[in-house]
């Protein structure tokens, strides 16, 4: 059942007053933990400034994922966060979503076709009107956590495929989470050595890159393929891309 305009007016309002409120007290709260135990650097993090309404497309390689890029971006844009329904409806973890605005994609397979076409075109219309209102969406393409040393894209996710589809105006933004995940390299620099914590902070480093021409692809399997790629690092010669161009060539499929 659809909220009235009154009552999500009235949400609207809490969640601009108190919601912004506790939000930032989170923030405040959270961002330490990360500075101290964390040696985070954040590449080409000024490419945000100004750009509001984007799509944050990022790898998967940890459950800390989504705090630790809220918390290095939070001075810069308002992202909203994205999370598999059945995460999203645990209940430990519901009330911190709802707090930051999380939007819950996919749906339960034992849906009818027509069920689940009809959550997704929902979904689709939050985030038409969250970028409207020049908020940021952060999506994991991938769908879970990386289960080993390379990020998986299965061809059949279509996430990141239907929103640069639906909303081919929005700039795009690719986000390579390093040293944070259990396969990835681990560095550490001994800062806490002295409190007889051997290993010290470990080192996590996050590189931002603006992507154009990725609405040139004609199926989610060749995008995930091209993300894949892009987060393991493969450079695949079957890719062409030419940002200035804003074109995108895939050269075995012969699409242009």
């Amino acid at each position: 059942m659809s909220q009235s305009p009154v009552k999500k007016r009235g949400l609207r309002i809490i969640d601009g007053t108190f919601g912004k409120l506790l939000r930032h007290l989170v923030f405040a709260l959270v961002r330490p933990y990360y500075d101290l135990f964390y040696n985070v650097s954040c590449s080409n993090k000024e490419q945000l400034q100004g750009l509001d309404g984007a799509i944050i497309l990022a790898n998967h390689v940890s459950r800390h994922d989504p705090p630790l890029i809220l918390c290095a971006l939070y001075t810069v844009t308002r992202i909203r966060p994205t999370a598999y329904y059945v995460e999203y409806e645990h209940w430990l973890q519901k009330g911190p979503m709802m707090l930051f605005g999380t939007i819950p994609m996919s749906s339960p397979k034992s849906w009818a076709p027509e069920r689940r076409e009809e959550q997704k075109l929902k979904t689709l219309d939050i985030m038409r009107r969250v970028l409207e209102n020049d908020n940021s969406i952060l999506i994991f393409p991938a769908g879970s956590i990386r289960k080993g040393e390379k990020e998986e894209i299965p061809p059949y996710l279509t996430g990141a495929f239907d929103m640069i589809e639906a909303f081919p105006d929005r700039p795009v933004v690719l986000i390579k989470v390093d040293g944070l995940g259990k396969y990835q390299y681990r560095i550490y620099d001994l800062f806490w050595s002295f409190l007889g914590i051997k290993k010290g902070r470990r080192h996590v480093k996050l590189e931002l890159e603006v992507i154009d021409g990725l609405t040139r692809f004609r199926s989610s399997a060749t995008l995930n393929r091209y993300l894949e790629n892009y987060f393991n690092g493969v450079e695949d010669p079957e890719f062409d891309i030419d940002v200035e161009a804003n074109s995108v060539k895939d050269q075995k499929s012969g699409n242009e």
